[in-house]
């Protein structure tokens, strides 16, 4: 078999099964992870599936990429898609360039109300695998959930509520031994390089 005969086989074999990918981790310390998750909404949503986008760190307001959701979110045309995206607020303190996250240094430690909107955010994840929704995108809840704001043992009991076709996507730092198990896609961002704090509308 060619080079060719065996990239189309390869091809055809995957079009075939779409339920073999599950769970998709978007890990690492560099940049680029949530960046990565637009790019497979966009591509879902072109092709008529329904996404679904949970932040664990952010509101609308203080996210450059809010308005562009909410456009999409509205947009109604046949043969597109349709996009839910929910905000918990999670330690997110300041907009932009200065905007920092409070579950990576906390000067008060945990508060209630941050494990409260975490797990309000989980809630959105376990409606979306529940609509069994194509895409259910879960932004740093890997990181929420290592810090201790959610229960890993709640997060694995609510992701058992996925069924094929329906595809898990989450960003994080890291996961922990079994979902890294689970997953189906791994991968990971590696800083070579950066050119210092995070710029408005590039990084954040």
């Amino acid at each position: 078999m060619t080079k060719t005969d065996s990239s189309s086989a390869l091809t055809k074999d995957i079009s075939k099964d779409e339920s073999r990918e599950k769970i998709r981790l978007y890990l690492g310390t560099a940049n680029g992870k949530t960046t990565a998750t637009f790019g497979v909404v966009m591509r879902a949503l072109s092709t008529g599936k329904n996404v679904s986008i949970t932040f664990f760190d952010k509101l609308e307001e203080n996210s450059s990429e809010g308005k562009a959701l909410q456009v999409l979110a509205n947009h109604k045309e046949k043969g597109f898609g349709n996009l839910v995206v929910n905000y918990t607020g999670v330690n997110r303190l300041g907009s932009g360039p200065n905007g920092t996250f409070r579950f990576y240094s906390a000067p008060n430690g945990i508060l209630p109300e941050d494990k409260t909107a975490a797990k309000e955010g989980l809630g959105y994840i376990i409606e979306a695998l529940k609509r069994k929704d194509d895409i259910v995108i879960g932004d740093e809840l890997l990181d929420v959930a290592r810090v201790g704001l959610i229960d890993w043992d709640e997060v694995r009991e609510g992701f058992k509520l996925r069924e094929d076709h329906t595809v898990l996507i989450l960003t994080g730092r890291r996961a922990p031994d079994w979902l890294m198990k689970e997953a189906t896609t791994v991968s990971t961002t590696t800083q070579l390089k950066h050119h210092g704090r995070a710029i408005e509308g590039l990084d954040c």
